[in-house]
């Protein structure tokens, strides 16, 4: 289509179609992404670059239940409508700019992979009651404010969880708040049974960031390795000073190895 009309991309009822791919490019006049696909089991989709009009509905809107393995990308602020659950998945990435997360997550419950950004509040990022069960690699961004509250959330929730990454993939808001660190009341039960590899990439050591790995570093019983990898841009002599703090650390698992890089 040319000119400046918005239009839907609809792809449904193919029977054979497991494998879906769908990138925007700029200036392609997509407003809504609808799939229903019953057979789909791979489905990528990468909204990056958002066209925003005002009174033009944006985002997606997916009914893929027999789906394994999923890889979300959506910087608008559209809506995000899930109509299936998800009893296959096996993998899930989730980057999305819209803060209502709770459908979207509420259907990948059943992961045993998940890659989350979100840009989540105090006290909504999925539905209440929801059990990660068969969850165990969580890799987890920390470049929006309530990060805290998400992983600690998930930490409760996903008693099997035996790998935790933590990284900064975007820039980070300088204009919004950064989190703040509460003691929990309790150790989640995938710290005290199950965790084994704790990884942080693009470590600043920002006071909150301090406080979360040493809670890590102190409650895990089972830990066998932890890596905490230096954001690239932290000059020489300050990267050695927070080594040497990091090293100080109480370490719970007297197995753990601890690397910097």
């Amino acid at each position: 289509p040319g000119g400046d009309e918005f239009f839907n991309t609809l792809i449904s009822s193919c029977p054979i179609l497991e494998d879906l791919v769908v990138k925007q490019i700029l200036n392609d006049n997509l407003a809504i992404v609808t799939v229903r696909v019953p057979s789909l089991k791979r489905l990528v989709l990468n909204q990056e670059v958002k066209n925003v009009v005002k009174g033009i509905a944006n985002g997606f809107v997916i009914n893929t239940p027999s789906l394994e393995c999923m890889d979300i990308v959506d910087f608008s602020t559209g809506c995000n409508i899930v109509e299936s659950d998800m009893p296959n998945i096996v993998k899930a990435k989730v980057d999305i700019f819209h803060p209502k997360t709770e459908q979207l997550l509420g259907s990948i419950t059943l992961a045993k992979y998940l890659h989350l950004c979100l840009p989540t509040s105090k006290n909504v990022s999925y539905p209440a009651g929801n059990v990660f069960n068969r969850l165990v690699h969580l890799r987890l961004c920390t470049c929006e404010t309530e990060w805290i509250n998400l992983l600690m959330r998930l930490l409760r929730n996903s008693p099997s969880l035996r790998v935790l990454e933590i990284e900064q993939v975007h820039y980070l808001r300088y204009y919004q708040p950064r989190p703040c660190w509460s003691e929990p009341s309790s150790i989640p039960e995938c710290l005290t049974h199950n965790l084994e590899t704790f990884k942080w990439e693009h470590y600043y050591g920002a006071e909150e960031e301090k406080e979360v790995a040493a809670f890590i570093l102190r409650s895990t019983i089972c830990l066998k390795k932890a890596t905490i990898i230096l954001h690239w841009s932290i000059v020489d002599d300050k990267k050695l000073e927070m080594n040497k703090e990091l090293s100080l650390l109480p370490i719970c698992s007297p197995i753990c190895q601890l690397a910097f890089s």
